[in-house]
């Protein structure tokens, strides 16, 4: 694991997350340092490739808008059920600054392991179901960008593109 959240291009951000066979102390260590990477972010999810592992394993925020962060780890996580539709706003820590205006579920229904080996399923809603499929994404390999559909979008991401570069020039 790196100890910096990959930026994108970095090429780990597209790769595909391989189901984690075994809870080792390794993945629980994996885990741990993504949940301190969220917090110390102010991020709402972290997908183990956006740390550098290839493990299907995201981290998230339960009480975004607390003082007091609650997160959790979902292992091999597979969403089972969802409904409704909401477009917002959507940001993401390997794109600093950069708001994409995607389409999610409003609601939805997914197990994963924890780190004690339980299959729990999640109910999520709102934000945290926004989070939930974003993280998944990522364990995809699919970005926010690639859910750029509207013309304000683009020009959104483009001027970003212009500014990430600028910034790497100096």
């Amino acid at each position: 694991m790196t100890q910096t959240i990959a930026k994108y291009p970095d090429p780990i951000l597209r790769e595909k997350a391989n189901p984690v066979e075994r809870i080792t102390t390794e993945i629980l260590d994996l885990a741990e340092g993504m949940i301190r990477m969220m917090i110390e972010s102010d991020g709402v999810g972290l997908a183990a490739n956006q740390v550098g592992s290839r493990e299907r394993i995201f981290v998230i925020n339960t009480t975004p808008h607390e003082d007091k962060p609650t997160p959790i780890v979902m292992i091999n996580p597979v969403i089972i059920d969802q409904e409704g539709s909401t477009s917002e706003a959507e940001g993401c820590l390997s794109f600093p600054e950069l708001y994409i205006t995607i389409e999610r579920a409003d609601r939805v229904n997914l197990h994963a392991k924890n780190t004690f080996n339980e299959t729990i399923v999640y109910e999520t809603t709102g934000l945290l179901a926004r989070a939930v499929q974003h993280e998944i994404d990522h364990l995809n390999g699919v970005l926010i960008i690639d859910h750029v559909t509207t013309d304000e979008d683009k020009e959104n991401m483009e001027q970003w593109q212009k500014n990430m570069q600028q910034k790497a020039e100096t």
